[in-house]
């Protein structure tokens, strides 16, 4: 999964933004189609939190791995 924090001049009106608190997440498209379910977690860190995101999904044909 790839992380872009910076969006100037970007394409994003087909991610759908999702808001929590103060933080704000684009999904894409493809993440979307795939994913049955996303999670958001947030973990503490000796300096700050970290974000994690976890897509899970079910197999089946259309599975590629």
């Amino acid at each position: 999964m790839s992380v872009d924090t910076y969006l100037q001049g970007k394409k994003t009106s087909a991610y759908r933004r999702v808001h929590h608190d103060d933080v704000t997440v684009l999904l894409s498209p493809d993440l979307l189609r795939h994913a049955n379910k996303i999670e958001l977690v947030t973990k503490k860190r000796l300096v700050g939190k970290k974000l994690i995101a976890l897509a899970h999904h079910e197999h089946t044909n259309a599975c590629r791995h």
